[in-house]
């Protein structure tokens, strides 16, 4: 059986080509981290102005304490602490704000033939953000309700959110992509 034949050429070639735009994605986001570091070499006072990490975070936080307020709760925040008053929070990191999985799920629609990529980029990006607001969520209210389980509520979100990513991304290439063109 020839590679060529096989289609197992063309399948290298699509993970290579997903493989390399994400590589190239994060090595650009660090980058740019490493520009938003008052103590680092490169940092700029401008990036560090219109940070889009802090945007992503202040447009996590803020529905978070919106929807909390409105369940009747007492919101605090601190920089990037999120808690319900007089409990344990939530710190959200960097890492926490899904960046990671956006540039996963760009490299994938990116890295696969198909249609409509923008509309699923912007469906997936969006999507990954809302998910992240109910991880969260669900993540304070589980500290809240019953503290012993939030590291394992912290890790089963993550999961789930995973999933869903997968899941889309599947719709995407049947519905549109490389394999809704090979059927």
């Amino acid at each position: 059986m020839s590679l060529v034949g096989s289609g197992i050429k063309e399948i290298i070639i699509l993970f290579a080509k997903t493989l390399g735009i994400y590589a190239i994605l994060s090595v650009f986001f660090y980058c740019y981290v490493g520009i938003l570091d008052p103590q680092g070499e490169y940092y700029s006072p401008f990036f560090a102005k219109y940070s889009l990490i802090e945007f992503i975070l202040k447009t996590l936080i803020y529905p978070i304490m919106w929807i909390l307020e409105c369940l009747g709760y007492n919101m605090v925040n601190h920089g990037n602490n999120v808690s319900i008053a007089h409990e344990r929070g939530i710190l959200i990191y960097h890492a926490c704000l899904g960046i990671d999985i956006m540039i996963a799920y760009v490299s994938l629609v990116c890295g696969f033939p198909g249609k409509k990529k923008i509309q699923y980029l912007f469906i997936g990006i969006t999507f990954i953000h809302v998910l992240n607001i109910i991880r969260m969520l669900a993540i304070i209210l589980m500290i809240k309700t019953n503290p012993l389980f939030a590291n394992t509520a912290h890790d089963l979100f993550n999961y789930i959110g995973y999933a869903s990513i997968i899941g889309l991304f599947y719709f995407w290439v049947t519905k549109h992509g490389y394999f809704s063109a090979k059927t």
